[in-house]
């Protein structure tokens, strides 16, 4: 199109775009800066309405009473326990079925009441102690299952 126009008028409309390209980058930028502009307050707008959300959350949480504390267990009395010497095997073999996944009850109706229940760490242990023999432990997550266990020394296994 510029071939077909003449030397005078090519300088002539070269002259005028050179006299508006100025003008039109600072057009470009106050248009890039609305939009920045413009997702910057979209933002904000969703931000507001998570805060939103959140303190109503947190509202409801306050005023929901909290849930009554659950009575703790008694622990069983310290006396230990001592087994005669033919009960020694029937330790180890009551021992020897404790198992990882067991539940507190039959690990109670296995070896009985522990002689003290502890917690270390946040978890449930409890605790066996034979007079002339030393102590054993059973160690439970925190849904009340056997995690892993300590036998008492009696012997060899």
């Amino acid at each position: 199109m510029l071939a077909a126009m003449p030397s005078r008028e090519v300088r002539r409309v070269a002259g005028a775009f050179a006299m508006l390209v100025p003008l039109m980058i600072p057009a470009a930028r106050v248009h890039a800066q609305d939009t920045d502009a413009a997702s910057l307050q979209k933002e904000v707008e969703e931000l507001r309405r998570e805060v939103k959300s959140l303190q109503e959350q947190v509202k409801t949480l306050k005023t929901e009473p909290s849930p009554a504390p659950q009575p703790q267990a008694q622990p069983a009395p310290a006396t230990p326990a001592k087994p005669a010497a033919d009960s020694i095997v029937a330790l180890r073999e009551s021992w020897s079925h404790v198992d990882k996944g067991m539940t507190q009850a039959q690990i109670t109706g296995l070896l009985g009441p522990p002689t003290k229940e502890l917690t270390i760490d946040g978890k449930l242990v409890w605790y066996y102690y034979y007079a002339g023999i030393g102590g054993a432990s059973v160690f439970f997550y925190s849904d009340g299952r056997v995690s892993s266990r300590q036998r008492p020394t009696v012997g060899w296994w």
